[in-house]
């Protein structure tokens, strides 16, 4: 049974106790009916027992038709789409999709499963409804960008993803009205789309808006990007950079000379957009610039002092990426403290915490207010070299400075058995190689 069938049924078939004492006329007493929630619970368990995709998607569309207030109804129309999944049925992807949509109308990531399936549909109705769909969803987001940055997010990953939500925005939009033959206003949205934040997506349906208006030049510039961009919604690029060159052959009397060029230009103007990114979200790991291992990164401690990681070769490092605005940090660390403790005569195996704050003058002050050590590291490129994406984040390092065990985020429960237990294979397989 699938992982999302068996959630929903362990939630249907938790225990429910209701009693209903019925007092009659002469004193008599009879045992209750069963309650109505129970009787809807039951039968919800019985069709999602039904293997066959499109009996049980007809039996889930007539639950729905019979309880259309019924909790477990966001659930029904998922297990809905995955039966309209299995028979290939589109119209119902979209139809149940849609209505999970007037479930949650705030919820962002629905509308954009919406928008994406409407964007396959070619006729003039749905069409309309994708441009109105769209609209929507660009007033949402800016709606979005109004609000405070959670206390979890720094201010310039906050500032990078509205980019990218609004980059989504004027992606939709200028596809929406491209499909309506409205050239000039696609052209409109794809370029503030692109300007927000680059997408082969945007780059490549601006191309084709572009040789719709005539404007030849402009299109093989905006093919160039779209190739230049990684990703994998151009299913073939090949195909693409055929028409590229073929376009810019035209413009320049039957010659591609220069092609070539144009397309390595448009990479560079990638690396160096995506260099300006990551000097934003991590603006002190230009002095790493050059470090292709993470021992060779040099970090600064509190007090200024310089440390890399070479210095704790051939130990098992333990490192903790962290930020004074992540709430779960503060949770993590007593827990982090304890399974450091369990290894404090253990002199084959260190402690390392990265701060990963943009404002470093919110440190010490944090660390006071605390009362935790002064020892943390301030991250200089660490991270985003580790690929860390959120925080907190948990890594060991085995003798060698390769990452053998990662961990975003934590369970209460088990974070300390578990990390406890990965530090111990470090070790051991250490001792191993040794051996060896």
């Amino acid at each position: 049974m699938p992982e999302w069938r068996q959630l929903l049924m362990s939630r249907l078939l938790a225990p429910f106790v209701l009693f209903t004492i019925l007092i009659l006329p002469l004193g008599a007493q009879t045992s209750a009916p069963v309650p109505t929630e129970q009787a809807r619970q039951d039968k919800l368990a019985s069709i999602l027992e039904i293997q066959e995709p499109g009996q049980q998607l007809r039996a889930l569309e007539s639950f729905a038709q019979q309880y259309p207030k019924a909790p477990e109804l966001g659930d029904v129309y998922n297990a809905v789409i995955q039966d309209a999944v299995a028979l290939n049925d589109d119209n119902l992807i979209l139809v149940y999709n849609l209505k999970l949509e007037q479930l949650d109308p705030g919820n962002l990531a629905q509308r954009v499963k919406v928008l994406n399936l409407l964007l396959l549909e070619t006729d003039a109705a749905h069409k309309q409804q994708t441009a109105a769909q769209a609209a929507t969803f660009a007033r949402m987001v800016e709606a979005k960008t109004q609000e405070t940055p959670p206390k979890s997010m720094g201010p310039a990953r906050w500032r990078l993803d509205m980019a990218r939500l609004r980059s989504l925005a004027g992606l939709f939009q200028g596809a929406a009205a491209q499909a309506l033959g409205q050239y000039p206003q696609a052209e409109k949205f794809l370029v503030a789309s692109l300007q927000q934040s680059q997408t082969e997506e945007a780059a490549q349906h601006l191309g084709d808006v572009y040789v719709a208006l005539g404007k030849l030049p402009q299109a093989v510039d905006a093919y160039a990007l779209a190739l230049a961009l990684p990703g994998q919604t151009i299913p073939e690029r090949a195909k693409l950079e055929q028409t590229a060159g073929g376009l810019y052959a035209q413009i320049h009397n039957g010659s591609r000379v220069g092609f070539g060029d144009l397309i390595l230009q448009r990479f560079g103007d990638v690396a160096a957009r995506d260099a300006e990114q990551q000097q934003t979200l991590h603006p002190n790991a230009e002095a790493n610039a050059n470090a292709t291992t993470a021992g060779q990164f040099v970090l600064t401690a509190l007090d200024g002092a310089k440390h890399s990681l070479t210095q704790e070769k051939g130990k098992v490092v333990v490192l903790d990426f962290w930020a004074t605005w992540c709430g779960p940090c503060k949770v993590q660390h007593p827990l982090l403290a304890k399974v450091a403790g369990q290894f404090a005569n253990n002199h084959d195996v260190t402690f390392i915490a990265i701060n990963e704050d943009e404002e470093r003058s919110r440190v010490v002050p944090f660390l006071d207010t605390q009362h935790w050590k002064h020892t943390t590291w301030l991250d200089a490129g660490l991270g985003a070299f580790l690929g860390v994406e959120s925080l907190p984040t948990t890594m060991i390092l085995n003798p060698e400075g390769l990452v053998v065990y990662r961990q975003s985020g934590f369970i209460p429960g088990t974070f300390v058995a578990t990390l406890h237990a990965a530090i111990e294979r470090a070790l051991k397989a250490s001792d191993a190689t040794a051996a060896n």
